[in-house]
């Protein structure tokens, strides 16, 4: 029965690593990183994967490697994946391109009056060099 009930927390552990794996795609689709920060993300990505893994053995089995673990989450993953990957996937794109329209909106308010002050500046400046040519011309 112990063996049963590891064997369901493993393909529960499956479908979370699959809603993790498009997690991941879905940042990689949106913000489009460069080779290096690519092998970055992949790095963390492992380790947050293997972590979870890691989490699930030490839990459940006591850190001992027992092949109907490994099974259960294949079949977790394969599960989310044929299930339910094609509906999370575009959920996913769609909250962080929200994300960044709020984001790229907040920013836009904040730039706005530090725009205007700067151009009060500019012809504040434009208009002292004025006036300074024009009082060493005189002397």
């Amino acid at each position: 029965m112990r063996d049963l009930v590891i064997f369901g927390l493993s393909i529960f552990c499956g479908l979370f690593m699959g809603i993790i794996f498009d997690l991941y795609r879905a940042i990689r689709r949106i913000f489009k990183p460069k080779v290096l920060l690519s092998y970055l993300e992949d790095l963390i990505f492992w380790i947050i994967i293997g972590g979870i893994f890691f989490a699930l053995l030490i839990n459940t089995t006591d850190g001992i490697l027992r092949g109907f673990v490994f099974i259960g989450v294949f079949v977790g993953v394969l599960l989310y994946m044929i299930l339910l990957s094609n509906y999370i996937l575009p959920l996913f794109i769609l909250i962080f391109k929200l994300i960044l329209n709020v984001f790229n909106e907040i920013i836009k308010v904040i730039k706005k009056p530090f725009a205007k002050i700067l151009l009060l500046i500019r012809v504040y400046f434009k208009e002292m060099t004025k006036y300074s040519k024009m009082i060493f011309k005189k002397k």
